[in-house]
């Protein structure tokens, strides 16, 4: 049988600091789910779990029936990863094609392709593109006529097929039918107060325009979405197939669609599913969510609501196009404490206009946003521009540099500052409170709450 080999990278170095959450390979699972594995062997490997994913067990599976490699990548330590994978793949068998896809290869096609362990990318979401672009390369077709796709000719000229936006992800094969491919026990965790919870995606894209914010240059500001059905589905499968007891949804903005989150909770109050949930919104919305509304969401377990406010400069707000303010910011942090919700908020700070001021501003919202709820989850991270963005040409300008080839993205990460505009005395102020607020840490009273306990003190 022919084989399809899917590699997701180690996203971090030893030496770097560990992510909180793993999350599902999803990048790599919605391809392998569009398979036939009537016709296809198919393998998953995420080198996140694999402590040595180039051992004998790969050699005995880059033969020549191994139609292809594919490796999924976003700007970070992962490039480097998948770069020691193609690697050793090429040491075995250097005729196996090896497909670059993620958001890095998406956003730099033309950059990558040029490297000698990139014979392909896939640019964008690879659902249609993949299986079709598979079943070309097992039987020897020519791949002109398969959309999104850069490759080598045999005279090493790079050729760019036509694009083609997939609309509408309810449409192709769900993710579940690649769960078996997986180990699942290896993303189920015990965080955010739940036993076992697991990451799940039902849309995908976002219809606002935050110049720091590289989704709307993968999907060009579109929104779309699992319906209500479909996802309470794949929640209703976790939970009796898995024994889940929360649901993290991985979705960009997850509320775009008000109705369809309202009918995804009555299913959930109707088939009393005991699955505690949360998911993303942008401010501006949610403080205009009714009680009504909400109280119903809660009564589905919704818990926690995750939400990027980014500055409390109001100034940087206008320039990086979040249509919020910050009396908006403390309405949200209120109806959260009355409907006895967590909020999740994130922010940036050392943007490169006065860096100063908006790293004080922000404190100064933090504190206030405290006052209101001292319970109030923040996230605070410095501002890395991401590539894609109108802030990228901005850090441009203001003196950054940045990698010119794939392995000098490998060694580039969003975590460390490379910001010339932030001097060594703010930078120092800025990773104290990172530190102070970085946390995971809880005290029993919010463990409490978030376990879904009565602890009504919370919601006073």
């Amino acid at each position: 049988m022919k084989k399809v080999i899917l590699y997701y990278p180690k996203l971090v170095g030893d030496e770097d600091s560990q992510p909180l959450y793993r999350g599902l390979p999803l990048s790599v699972l919605t391809l392998a789910a569009q398979l036939d594995d009537n016709k296809y062997q198919i393998t998953v490997i995420d080198g996140r779990i694999e402590s040595n994913p180039c051992n004998d067990g790969l050699i005995n599976l880059i033969d020549d029936e191994c139609v292809c490699i594919g490796i999924s990548a976003i700007t970070s330590y992962q490039i480097m990863d998948g770069i020691k994978f193609a690697r050793y793949v090429k040491l075995i068998n250097p005729n196996i094609p090896i497909i670059w896809g993620g958001w890095h290869s998406s956003l730099m096609p033309r950059q990558t392709i040029v490297n000698d362990l990139v014979d392909m990318i896939i640019t964008g979401q690879g659902e249609c593109t993949f299986p079709l672009l598979v079943d070309k390369l097992a039987n020897k077709n020519d791949l002109d006529d398969v959309p999104n796709l850069l490759y080598k000719d045999q005279n090493n000229n790079i050729i760019v097929t036509k694009e083609h936006f997939l609309k509408e992800i309810k449409t192709v094969r769900s993710i579940e039918h690649s769960y078996k491919y997986i180990n699942m026990d290896n993303y189920i965790q015990k965080l955010w107060g739940n036993k076992r919870v697991i990451g799940y995606e039902s849309s995908r894209g976002c219809p606002c325009s935050c110049k720091f914010c590289s989704i709307g240059s993968i999907y060009s500001r579109r929104w779309n979405s699992l319906t209500a059905e479909q996802t309470f589905n794949g929640v209703k499968y976790l939970y009796e197939n898995h024994n889940i007891d929360a649901v993290h949804f991985y979705d960009n903005n997850f509320f775009v669609d008000e109705k369809r989150v309202g009918d995804f909770s009555k299913l959930m109050i109707k088939e009393d599913i005991p699955v505690r949930w949360d998911g993303t919104a942008v401010v501006e919305q949610f403080v205009n969510f009714s009680d009504s509304y909400l109280d119903g969401l809660v009564k589905s377990k919704f818990y926690r609501v995750i939400v990027g406010i980014e500055s409390g400069d109001e100034d940087v707000l206008v320039k990086i196009n979040k249509r919020h303010t910050n009396d908006q910011v403390l309405k949200l942090v209120e109806k959260c404490k009355q409907h006895n919700i967590m909020a999740s908020l994130s922010f940036m700070v050392g943007f490169p206009w006065n860096p100063e001021k908006d790293f004080e501003e922000t404190i100064l919202l933090i504190e206030k946003i405290k006052n209101i709820n001292s319970n109030t989850e923040i996230l605070l991270f410095i501002f890395s521009p991401y590539l894609g963005t109108p802030l990228y040409e901005t850090a441009l300008e203001y003196g950054m540099d940045f990698p010119d080839s794939l392995e000098g993205w490998s060694k580039y990460t969003y975590e460390k500052s490379n910001a010339p505009w932030i001097d060594n005395h703010l930078l120092k102020k800025i990773n104290r409170y990172i530190s102070f607020f970085g946390t995971k840490d809880m005290p029993p009273n919010i463990a409490e709450f978030l376990q879904g306990g009565k602890n009504d003190k919370l919601a006073k």
